[in-house]
């Protein structure tokens, strides 16, 4: 990336402080937002939890990303991207649904990874489950960008990230409950990257479906993607033979339900409200135009999406998992 979040190399912000994590550090950087929760670590062989297995953040040298517009940085087919300036009145800093560095970005420079980004967007698992999807991109698609360009990464100095549910799950209160399918999807095309000619070993998968709600179907698949993920570590029930896979599994539904519940609350994270700070209109879509004074404590920029102080605390979660949430 060009640009580094704001006070990271002050405060060099590398790979050991990614890990450590010091509270009184992260209150006076990123305006005062900060993480009020902790990750909910926990087995293997269990519940859905954050977890660590084999992931080694000292070795990534490159980070694979794959998602909707939590991760869209602006290109969807692994360029450099554009510097995350605001033009008003578009509320897209260059092309990002957010007004500054998204989380992934955030990540990739904690760590000095190069980042090959292919979010969309909109995007959706597989848009032959969800007719309903408002744009017609999904997880396959991208899969055919990124193996169509016949990239050569060393597997075991790249990260896959995969972030997505979120679209699935608005489709499926339209379409109807095909969740376990979506998680299906989302293991087979990781079986895809893990055998040849990529030959994948370093998974990151992220959820926060319901950005607050709590739904069954959307649990359910939650535990599927889990299960496939761990099946994959210790090699079992694997209908297609691959190597054994280094995984981690972070889920911020925890910085979701901390900031929109009464515990802690969006206070304790220090954001003076949970709303978006731009509007967005059926008419004249999302703008700068009449957005609000105080854009560096508000959880969301425009609405359904992460500030950038938001992106940041995602980004810092992230880290926390993985240097806390160890399992072999």
């Amino acid at each position: 990336m060009i640009f580094s979040p704001l006070l990271v190399t002050a405060l060099s912000l590398r790979i050991s402080s990614f890990a450590s994590h010091i509270p009184q550090a992260r209150q006076v950087r990123n305006d005062g937002i900060h993480l009020a929760v902790r990750p909910k670590c926990g087995a293997l062989n269990g519940g859905t939890a954050d977890v660590n297995a084999g992931i080694n953040l000292s070795c990534i040298k490159t980070i694979v990303s794959f998602g909707d517009s939590y991760t869209d940085g602006g290109h969807d087919d692994g360029s450099v991207l554009d510097p995350p300036i605001l033009i008003p009145p578009s509320p897209l800093a260059g092309g990002r649904s957010t007004n500054g560095l998204t989380w992934i970005e955030d990540v990739a420079n904690d760590i000095n990874a190069t980042l090959k980004d292919y979010a969309q967007s909109g995007a959706c698992i597989d848009l032959s489950l969800w007719p309903s999807n408002p744009r017609k991109v999904d997880f396959i698609g991208q899969m055919r960008t990124f193996l169509g360009q016949g990239n050569v990464l060393d597997p075991q100095t790249t990260l896959y990230s995969i972030f997505f549910g979120i679209n699935d799950y608005l489709a499926s209160l339209v379409d109807g409950d095909h969740m376990q399918a979506a998680a299906e999807t989302l293991l087979e095309q990781i079986r895809t990257l893990a055998s040849p000619p990529t030959n994948a070993r370093n998974f990151m998968v992220l959820d926060v479906y319901g950005r607050g709600t709590v739904a069954p179907s959307g649990e359910a698949f939650k535990q599927t993607v889990f299960n496939g993920l761990r099946d994959f570590h210790v090699q079992a029930n694997t209908s297609i033979p691959i190597p054994k896979l280094n995984f981690a599994y972070v889920d911020f539904a925890t910085i979701w339900e901390g900031v929109l519940g009464p515990k802690p609350g969006f206070a304790a994270f220090g954001y003076t409200s949970t709303d978006s700070c731009t509007l967005c209109t059926p008419e004249n879509g999302c703008s700068t135009i009449g957005m609000c004074d105080d854009p560096e404590h508000y959880f969301y920029w425009i609405p359904g999406h992460p500030s950038k102080e938001t992106d940041r605390i995602m980004a810092d979660f992230v880290g926390e998992v993985l240097a806390q949430c160890k399992v072999t």
